[in-house]
């Protein structure tokens, strides 16, 4: 599908990039590009929303230091920031904004993406901090595959179940023509919610439930969401989506969807516009896929139905609020018990593992930064772009059969040292 702005040329992989001479001869350029775009696509020039924001360079971020620093605060120079911090997209959400959830907040990346046309607008350090981030040059391309008969699944243990506990696919779709919710307005987050319920209420079969809003559900309601664990709440102030302003007039025209089943899940304008889950206890991987492809697959034909699509580039693949999850935004996770691996190298031991050599995360019982309790963990892919979904599943899934085959070995008192050194 292609991007609702075109992308100027493509970004140089290094930094710094000799400046223009001043940062009105670079709203002049990109304006004269986006002008003739428009015109072949009979857009009048009065709709064009780049602008100069005058901020002075010396309000470089450069004395201070967040509690968790970010990649952002690492990489970002005065060069890359003059280069940015004067050019500001449609809903006047500026590059400082965009930045500040690596010096407030907890955000690993530190960069918020506010809507798809200031990812245009601020291209090449976008593509810099994702080609840092997630080791994907500003010249690759992103690839998709939703086919969940495409997962290789021989090497799953017949005694799956014994160790898995459950498996969870979920990954973000956010519609074309709105702010991501860093940037949205009122009237914009309103619209992505009907626009999103609507789609969700001509669900059928398996995927058939009931979408319950935040700001309308009802005391019972809410109660039951929370003891199935479904309900989000809102974001720790810590958190990058809180610090860039993506939690703005909470809870409006915020909610949750889930099927009959409770297995096909839905969160509305929590971090992204649409964060669409697939679980269910035991480890069928294929069929936690094909309910999560079928659902997204769904609601996108009645979006398109409006004249809508998903945002998507070729490069970037799915867009994000946050640059961790562009690509495919996909996280598929199993819980597991895996007590003597942990017993034998520990919990730091595993994730190092996890993340070294296996390319997936290794987090908690309760998430990231808690413990294993009783041997519980949750694993997952790593990477989100310039690998299919399938593949990502893939990994995800070859992974946790290495992890059952040295968590047999520790059961009948191998030791598994030597085997994880030599992996």
């Amino acid at each position: 599908m292609p991007p609702a702005l075109p992308a100027p040329a493509s970004a140089s992989a290094s930094w710094p990039r000799p400046l223009p001479n001043s940062t009105a001869s670079v709203v002049s350029s990109l304006n004269s590009r986006v002008a003739a775009i428009e015109a072949d696509l009979g857009i009048s020039a009065a709709q064009q929303t780049i602008s100069i924001n005058k901020v002075d360079v010396s309000n470089f971020p450069k004395n201070f230091r967040p509690k968790y620093e970010s990649l952002t605060s690492k990489i970002l120079t005065p060069e890359m920031y003059a280069a940015n911090c004067n050019l500001v997209g449609p809903r006047n959400y500026t590059f400082d904004m965009a930045i500040q959830c690596g010096y407030d907040g907890r955000s690993g990346t530190g960069m918020a993406i506010p809507d798809q046309e200031s990812y245009y607008l601020w291209k090449d350090w976008y593509d810099f901090i994702i080609d840092k981030c997630h080791g994907h040059p500003p010249d690759a391309k992103h690839f998709t595959d939703l086919d969940s008969s495409h997962v290789d699944i021989s090497r799953l243990p017949a005694d799956l179940d014994k160790y898995c506990i459950s498996t969870r696919i979920r990954a973000a779709r956010n519609i074309s023509g709105y702010g991501l919710p860093p940037a949205s307005t009122r009237s914009e987050r309103r619209e992505v919610r009907d626009l999103i319920v609507e789609g969700l209420a001509g669900l059928t079969g398996e995927l058939k439930g009931k979408y319950f809003g935040l700001d309308t559900m009802s005391p019972a309601e809410e109660k039951q969401l929370q003891d199935d664990h479904f309900l989000f709440q809102m974001p720790d102030p810590n958190a990058m989506i809180f610090a860039c302003g993506g939690v703005r007039d909470w809870p409006d025209a915020r909610g949750i969807y889930h099927n009959d089943d409770k297995t096909f899940l839905v969160w509305v304008n929590e971090e992204d516009q649409m964060r669409v889950i697939s679980m269910q206890k035991g480890g069928n991987v294929p069929e936690v896929f094909k309910r999560f492809a079928l659902g997204i697959n769904e609601v996108e034909k009645v979006i398109n139905a409006k004249g809508k699509i998903y945002m998507y580039d070729d490069h970037l693949g799915q867009f994000s609020s946050c640059v961790s999850n562009v690509g495919t935004g996909l996280r598929a996770s199993m819980h597991i018990l895996l007590p003597k691996i942990i017993d034998q190298i520990g919990q730091d031991g595993l994730e190092a593992l996890c993340w070294n050599k296996l390319e997936m995360q290794c987090r908690g019982t309760g998430g990231e930064h808690t413990k294993a309790i009783g041997g519980r963990v949750d694993l997952s892919n790593q990477k989100r772009i310039g690998k299919t979904e399938v593949e990502l599943v893939q990994i995800m899934t070859d992974g946790v059969c290495t992890l059952i085959e040295l968590e047999k070995i520790a059961e009948k008192g191998g030791d598994i040292k030597a085997r994880v050194a030599a992996m």
